[in-house]
This record gives structure tokens, C-alpha cells and sequence, in this order.
């Protein structure tokens, strides 16, 4: 009865290791693509629109969900929250809080970095061509996340499994 109950905790947690890694392939073009849409939306809002940085970025945080909203609308609270900190400050200080929290790599976070000195401290024209310029990026990254996930994501399902078995069965 214990070699069963073990096989099956054994089994089961290296099954469960395999499916995080694979939800970690499967989230990442997700996370992607909803910051092109809030980049975008932030691009709309900033040239158009002429909004105030801090209700841009919320607009832009509510056009997409978790946890991309929360990165927009930290920085938001961050700038409104009277530190005198700029835009860019503001969303440097939300991707330290975002970056453990979501499945982007560090050259995915580099894109944003890029925004840093630009966002609130330089003209509307050429904050608006960072931005479009950041969107670019991440297309291509989200294009390369979605070959990876098309790669990799099934392959550590079965890892996962297959090397549970494979431990059931050198144990027994």
C-alpha cells in the first residue's frame, strides 16, 4: 500500500514540475501580447488624446488583464502618489514588483527598460516613437514565444510524466 501511495506522490509531483514548466511556455506570448495592446493603447492616449501620463497608463492597464494591468497601474499610483518621481521612474520601480510575478524573459523586461528615460520626460512625438518602437519589439518577441511554446510546451508535459514512470520504475 505505501509503494503504491508513494508511486503516485512521485508520479504526481514530477507530472505537476512538467506542467509548470509548460504553463511557463504557454503564458509567456499571453503576457506579450497584452502589452502590445496596452503600449498601444498608452500610444493612443498619449498622441491623441493628450492625457496626463498616470490616467494614460490606467487606460492602457484596463484595455488588458492581470498582470499586465497591475505593471500599468502601479506605475500610475506610483507617479500620483506625490514622490515626484517621472513616468519613466514610476514604471522602473512597478518592473522590479512585476518582473518575479510574471513568465517574460529578461529581454522581454529590456523592451519596457527602454521606456525608462523616455516616458514623461521627453516630448509627445518622441515618446510616441519609443513606444511604437517598443511594440515593434515585442511582436518579434512574442513571435519567437510562440514558436518556443509550439516546441516546447507539449515536450515537458511528457518529460514531466515520463521521467515520474521512469523513477516509479528504477524504485521498484
Amino acid at each position: 500500500m505505501f509503494k503504491l501511495i508513494g508511486s503516485l506522490l512521485i508520479l504526481g509531483v514530477s507530472s505537476l514540475l512538467g506542467f509548470r514548466v509548460a504553463a511557463a511556455y504557454a503564458r509567456r506570448p499571453t503576457e506579450l501580447r497584452a502589452l502590445q495592446t496596452a503600449l498601444a493603447v498608452l500610444t493612443t492616449e498619449i498622441e491623441y488624446g493628450a492625457t496626463p501620463l498616470p490616467d494614460a497608463l490606467r487606460q492602457a492597464g484596463r484595455a488588458v488583464g492581470a498582470p499586465v494591468c497591475t505593471l500599468l497601474t502601479d506605475a500610475a499610483g506610483r507617479m500620483e502618489s506625490g514622490g515626484g518621481i517621472t513616468g519613466g521612474e514610476a514604471l522602473q520601480q512597478a518592473l522590479g514588483r512585476f518582473a518575479p510575478e510574471s513568465h517574460l524573459r529578461p529581454a522581454d523586461l529590456t523592451v519596457l527598460q527602454a521606456l525608462v528615460p523616455v516616458l514623461g520626460a521627453s516630448d509627445r512625438r518622441d515618446q510616441v516613437r519609443h513606444l511604437r518602437l517598443a511594440v515593434e519589439r515585442l511582436v518579434g518577441a512574442e513571435a519567437q514565444a510562440a514558436d518556443e511554446r509550439q516546441r516546447y510546451e507539449r515536450m515537458y508535459k511528457y518529460v514531466g510524466v515520463l521521467s515520474g514512470l521512469l523513477v516509479v520504475l528504477i524504485l521498484y
